[in-house]
């Protein structure tokens, strides 16, 4: 399994992994035409850097839990923890409740700012080589390793306490 691991001392808050995310998720995966078709502001990064009470630049990802408690809270079946560690969500599925929204305690299962009511959530990239987040991160502070351990998909490397996240 890809496991995600997040060097936080290394973050410059630069926002790159919260742009290639929404462009990886945008219809077309073009950066000028998700601009251009308003996808910047209709389709949310499943990622977010944040900053600490002491601000410091915090990269905050879904964690794929290893008991995630969204998955447990979907009431349709929509979410998912597969065989490769990452927890995923049927967009089709998806009735659009917002119970996972309340039960995740990492704060990213998160709604839609599109129009059709859903939830939006990292994938984890399963469908392309890399994941998007690291691929455009310039300063190394996103990696990943080949795992067969159990436990979370992501592991926080130098990790200070964020603030309380804002949906």
């Amino acid at each position: 399994m890809r496991k995600k691991i997040i060097d936080v001392a290394n973050c410059t808050g630069c926002k790159n992994c919260e742009l290639a995310c929404i462009v990886a998720h945008s219809p077309n995966e073009n950066l000028q035409q998700a601009y251009k078709d308003g996808g910047i502001a209709a389709i949310r990064s499943r990622c977010k850097v944040e900053l600490t009470s002491e601000g410091q630049n915090f990269p905050r990802h879904c964690q794929h839990c290893e008991d995630p408690q969204c998955v447990r809270a979907c009431m349709s079946g929509a979410l998912s923890k597969g065989d490769d560690g990452y927890v995923v969500c049927d967009t089709e599925t998806c009735v659009g409740c917002y119970m996972c929204v309340m039960s995740c305690p990492n704060g990213f299962a998160r709604p839609s700012t599109s129009g059709r009511r859903m939830m939006l959530k990292c994938d984890g990239c399963t469908s392309r080589d890399c994941m998007a987040c690291v691929e455009n991160c310039p300063t190394g502070c996103l990696s990943v390793e080949e795992t067969d351990l159990p436990g979370d998909s992501v592991e926080y490397l130098n990790r200070p306490e964020p603030r309380e996240s804002r949906v």
